[in-house]
């Protein structure tokens, strides 16, 4: 990776801020009452062109030069563009939005303004396409001729197996027409009042109203200078982390990978520690060899990668369960196989066949609550910016035994904002390198690994594309809809000429305590493209992030009394069982933190004011006045209103 470039990404979130479309911003607007724009097209005013006029965000196709974004105020309803379409007769012109993630079965709801000025008006519709790119269904509305403006509208649900929705506006006829404000919007998922013990984290808008002067900040996890993990033994060209850390009794057990020059050049290497952070790599573990070193005296456990699932309550032999991609006949032996080990070291590949196929970075994870195995795969669309070059998603699947998985759904991909922040730094577009999913207090965080593509000419990997390698944030409910409203990296490559300035990668899991989570990650001094000739020798390491509990994200006001906004945050409707409230919040000098409790009606229920929490609280129970507490209210549905001076508001639970 180029120092130059990598020193600009401090810079990168604000500047790609500009670029994104708004339900993409980094944090939701301030002052709206709603959380954030439902709109999922990007540049859906078309007020944004390129240097030949055509909408950014957008592609053209046919009569190219029909397609035009123009700024005429007899032609515009809403902000200071509109896309023109003068179509002549033999001449069809297509507009086509960059492709959406779709989620399969739910419901979607296109809108846009048209206005004719002579001729037939193109047609309006939304196209729902599979991994393959096969159309499995569009939603058209012909448009009658009209000199006024009117509202065209097309519902639809994404068939089985959708991975992505697009908007064309095509015109076949001759005919002259302006279009503005094309919203796609999905139905949001149905609501559940009820609140139980889990802690509500702000990663999504599932439970939000209404916020004023609070938005999403990111906060990055605290890193150490050094890797605790370095190449050390003849085997050990590299050592980074797509494996798994789990701690099993005292012991912290972790699986990293190793690269050398034997093949098939990569392998699962064994560590351990009392501590978690001073590591040793007993050699006495390993079951692979090395040139004339025995595999008695050595750490590696199985040829290739791999991530390792733990399930404590699995049968003896399959307690560590391991996913590991193979090559071979695409759709027949190239994929995911799995594979068992009763202890971590031994393992025993448990179908000739992959049970996934494609490939080939791949995260598994035991989920005790959905008691369920959730592995996300990479596959590998033809839908990127660049001719010929696939583009790289997270793809998500579960299994109740590891061997009989459903089949995968499009998680999380490229989209216009990852483009825009690759654009930032001088790139190209932006894909989903892999992705962790994490069981977390009954929801599912996933960890995006976000490669920047800046060009195919740096490094040893060039052809593969070059660029910064970056975690950033997902969640989900289901595993299916997935909420990335805030961008910023959630571990920051280190300072430019660090061991860790290049392409980050974790591991597949977290370890949470009362106060702190840990996350084990692996990084090179290099982009992805790895080392360019003449530079500074490639330098790997695993190295060590850690968050406060619940820490990724906070809603955050910076005010000061006197100075600035106060911010208030409100609820959804809630229901719970009447215990007490607890906040997980930071007060910060001269900040204050009150919740009021509502009517489901939004009217303020009387002595139902909190009394001030302050301080940095993890778990500070909510005190009413009078020592009421919601005992009185359980099963009734309240709305919970924060009000926030200079605070961070990490989460809040009943228990």
């Amino acid at each position: 990776m180029d120092r130059g470039r990598m020193g600009t990404l401090a810079g990168l979130t604000a500047v790609a801020a500009l670029l994104l479309p708004t339900a993409a911003s980094g944090q939701p607007p301030a002052d709206t009452g709603v959380p954030q724009d439902t709109n999922l097209v990007a540049n859906g005013g078309f007020d944004v062109g390129d240097r030949v006029g055509h909408p950014t965000g957008w592609s053209v196709e046919g009569a190219e030069a029909a397609a035009n974004v123009v700024n005429l105020s007899a032609y515009r309803t809403a902000g200071p563009g509109s896309l023109e379409l003068n179509v002549t007769s033999g001449n069809p012109v297509t507009v086509t939005s960059d492709r959406m993630v779709a989620a399969p079965g739910a419901a979607y709801t296109l809108t846009a303004r048209v206005k004719g000025r002579s001729g037939t008006p193109a047609q309006l519709s939304m196209v729902f396409t599979d991994f393959n790119r096969t159309d499995l269904g569009t939603n058209a509305a012909d448009t009658a001729f009209s000199t006024d403006w009117q509202t065209v509208t097309i519902t639809g649900t994404a068939p089985a197996g959708s991975a992505q929705v697009t908007v064309r506006i095509a015109g076949g006829e001759a005919g002259w027409s302006y279009w503005e404000q094309v919203s796609l919007a999905q139905a949001p998922a149905a609501y559940d009042p009820r609140l139980g013990t889990d802690r509500e984290l702000f990663l999504d808008d599932y439970r939000i109203e209404s916020s004023r002067d609070v938005g999403r900040v990111v906060h990055p996890a605290k890193t150490r200078p050094e890797p605790l993990i370095r190449p050390t033994y003849p085997w050990e060209t590299s050592t980074y982390i797509y494996g798994s850390v789990f701690k099993v009794g005292k012991v912290y057990r972790m699986w990293y990978d190793c690269n050398n020059d034997v093949a098939p050049g990569y392998y699962l290497c064994y560590a351990e520690s009392r501590d978690g952070v001073k590591w040793t790599k007993p050699l006495g573990r390993g079951t692979i060899g090395y040139k004339d070193i025995p595999a008695s005296r050595t750490n590696l456990v199985i040829a290739g990668g791999g991530t390792v699932a733990y399930n404590p309550d699995a049968p003896a032999d399959r307690r560590y369960a391991l996913m590991q991609f193979h090559t071979g006949v695409v759709n027949e032996t190239l994929g995911y196989y799995a594979y068992f080990s009763p202890d971590g070291y031994t393992w025993t590949l448990a179908a000739s066949k992959p049970v996934l196929l494609d490939g080939d970075v791949s995260n598994v994870a035991w989920d005790p609550a959905g008691q369920q195995y959730i592995a996300t795969v990479k596959k590998r669309m033809f839908t990127s910016r660049t001719p010929g070059v696939y583009d790289r998603a997270a793809f998500v699947s579960t299994s109740k035994d590891f061997l009989t998985w459903s089949t995968p759904v499009l998680g999380v991909a490229g989209d216009y904002a990852d483009d825009g922040a690759a654009q930032a730094i001088n790139g190209l577009e932006g894909q989903i390198y892999g992705m962790p999913v994490l069981p977390y207090e009954g929801t599912y965080i996933g960890i995006p690994w976000v490669l920047l593509i800046t060009n195919f000419t740096h490094g040893s990997q060039s052809s593969a594309g070059d660029g910064p390698v970056l975690p950033q944030l997902a969640a989900s409910r289901d595993l299916v809809d997935w909420s990335r409203p805030v961008r910023d990296p959630v571990i920051q490559p280190g300072k430019p000429g660090a061991w860790d300035d290049g392409a980050l990668y974790t591991a597949s899991n977290v370890l949470v305590d009362d106060r702190t989570i840990t996350m084990y990650y692996g990084a090179f001094n290099a982009g992805h493209g790895g080392q360019v000739a003449g530079t500074t020798p490639y330098t790997s390491g695993v190295g060590l992030a850690t968050w406060r509990r619940d820490g990724f994200v906070s809603m955050t006001n910076a005010s000061l009394p006197g100075l600035g906004d106060p911010g208030q945050l409100t609820t959804k409707p809630l229901v719970t069982d009447g215990r007490a409230l607890h906040v997980n919040a930071d007060v910060h000098a001269k900040g204050s933190l009150t919740v009021e409790v509502l009517h489901a009606s939004g009217n303020l229920l009387p002595g139902y004011t909190s009394l001030p929490v302050k301080g940095d609280q993890y778990d500070a129970q909510v005190r009413f006045p009078g020592g009421r507490s919601l005992q009185a209210l359980a099963g009734q549905q309240i709305k919970l209103r924060f009000s926030l001076v200079n605070t961070d508001l990490y989460a809040y639970r009943v228990g």
